[in-house]
């Protein structure tokens, strides 16, 4: 029997990837951004993407998806992330879209939900000082739903990363406790055991062949139906980055290196800059999981041994994403503010990196999803 699901908020698949590995079957998602709505439909070419903002998707097109066992979502974070604390805002309009979400658990009555989202989602405060958690699981439970709730490290789920996010789950005819997930975690891995095996990359060069043999089963599970490594190019570093990331010890950043090969000011490369950015090339240390991959991620993070910054497909690796998993769109743009500065409209989506940053790891929902088979079988 095939259980089903339908991902709001779906961003590039991670959740969707997760879920199928688990046995699960993929029927719609809901995705705003045309670049990360472009790579969901290029590796789930049969499931049926709308391409709308939540708040414009009225009931009517909800109740089409009447019948599925699953929903997962995770409602955008910026507005909840640590990442925004100096600009977070309670009248945030996207902290307003859980109740969206709630409304396609109304409107649909999947068996089972799964939320997923920051961990300071928990501590959120509304405008009234109350626990927006509160009203999200009240409103939940209101309908009918067993609510459990839980922080889960994608670490204990076999991805290599330290990666702490908010879970919660529900069920409509009987409790299920998050907790029991703890059957499936795995043994924890690190960076070098997720990709040691990738190439050497090149500039100019986004797909290539596998130079070497894969040493770990988690190479071999993600080498799995790929017959080539995609998305592997490196950025674009000038020659004094470069002598710049040669002196950055592992566990190390830019303020580890001498002064004179610290940052220099935009604009004026003959002085300093003043502005230090201690998440900023952070040489990882092989033997350890890797820092938690964000949205912005192509310049928190150095390779072990190279004098770079990760590739989009070492940290899909490091996400759990299979090798077969092909981002689209471009690999990196300007940020917002930049683009609409400048007048470049047409690149305003989420880049590759954004789309591996905001992903949910395909390992812990993986876990959920044999979790919750578990309940409905």
């Amino acid at each position: 029997m095939n259980y089903t699901f339908l991902d709001l908020f779906a961003g590039a698949g991670g959740a969707s990837n997760g879920l199928e590995r688990a046995g699960f079957k993929a029927i719609g998602a809901i995705e705003i951004d045309d670049w990360a709505a472009d790579t969901y439909e290029f590796n789930h070419p049969n499931v049926k993407v709308l391409r709308e903002d939540i708040t414009n998707v009225n009931d009517k097109m909800l109740s089409q998806f009447k019948g599925v066992d699953l929903i997962i979502g995770g409602p955008p974070c910026q507005g909840f992330s640590i990442a925004a604390s100096n600009r977070r805002d309670s009248n945030d309009p996207r902290n307003q879209l859980y109740r969206h979400y709630i409304r396609a658990v109304d409107k649909i009555r999947p068996k089972f939900f799964i939320v997923e989202n920051v961990k300071e989602l928990a501590k959120f405060k509304m405008e009234d000082s109350s626990l927006l958690l509160d009203d999200f699981v009240k409103r939940l439970e209101d309908l009918g739903y067993k609510v459990s709730y839980d922080l889960l490290n994608a670490k204990d789920f076999g991805a290599p990363q330290d990666r702490i996010r908010f879970f919660m789950i529900g069920a409509l005819s009987e409790e299920i406790d998050i907790k029991a997930i703890e059957q499936y975690k795995k043994p924890q891995r690190t960076l070098w055991d997720a990709i040691s095996d990738l190439p050497v990359p090149k500039v100019g060069v986004d797909t290539m062949s596998y130079s070497k043999v894969a040493d770990n089963d988690y190479q071999k599970i993600s080498r799995k139906d790929s017959e080539f490594v995609f998305n592997h190019e490196p950025m674009r570093h000038t020659q004094r980055v470069i002598e710049r990331f040669k002196l950055i010890p592992i566990n190390g950043n830019t303020q580890n290196v001498p002064i004179e090969h610290r940052n220099r000011k935009r604009g004026k490369v003959e002085e300093l800059s003043t502005k230090v950015y201690h998440q900023n090339h952070r040489r990882l240390n092989p033997d350890q999981p890797c820092k938690t991959i964000t949205a912005s991620f192509y310049s928190s993070f150095v390779h072990p041994y190279q004098h770079r910054n990760l590739t989009v497909r070492e940290a899909a690796r490091v996400q759990g994403f299979p090798d077969k998993f092909k981002f689209l769109g471009k690999r990196t743009t300007l940020s917002k503010k930049l683009l609409e500065k400048k007048g470049i409209f047409g690149d305003i989506h989420l880049d590759q990196f954004n789309q591996v940053g905001n992903a949910v790891s395909p390992l812990v929902a993986e876990a959920l999803g044999q979790l919750i088979l578990n309940k409905l079988k």
